[in-house]
């Protein structure tokens, strides 16, 4: 076999092979480039990263943003006036429930807390 026709059956060997190839994967310019950016922009690792970075974010403006030091004092099974002398009179004030257990929810919006009193306790705050 002469070099000629070794280079023209290699030739012919890549044509068939890429001919397969586009008929199997019938691939297209954006899932050329997804295939080589996936690895880069679908990492776990980039995700986790771009996520701890948001958790982080979302604690500073919290801390940032509580104006009174009050606040952490605040605590479960504190009286409806105990938390009134701490925080001061609610913004909003809305009854739950009259029936046992009586449920108050009172809003504060500077330091934004939700406090549940359930029979004239703190029975959970809640961030706003």
């Amino acid at each position: 076999m002469s070099g000629r026709r070794l280079r023209n059956l290699l030739l012919l060997a890549i044509a068939v092979g890429v001919g397969w190839w586009f008929y199997r994967d019938q691939p297209t310019l954006s899932g050329f480039v997804d295939s080589i950016t996936a690895p880069l922009l679908g990492s776990h690792a980039a995700v986790k990263e771009s996520e701890r970075k948001r958790v982080l974010s979302d604690a500073t403006n919290v801390i940032s943003q509580q104006t009174d030091e009050n606040v952490g004092m605040l605590r479960t099974g504190m009286s409806m006036s105990d938390v009134r002398e701490l925080l001061g009179n609610p913004d909003k004030s809305v009854t739950l429930s009259e029936k046992e257990p009586v449920r108050v929810r009172w809003t504060y919006l500077v330091v934004k807390r939700d406090v549940l009193f359930e029979d004239g306790h703190v029975s959970s705050i809640a961030l706003r």
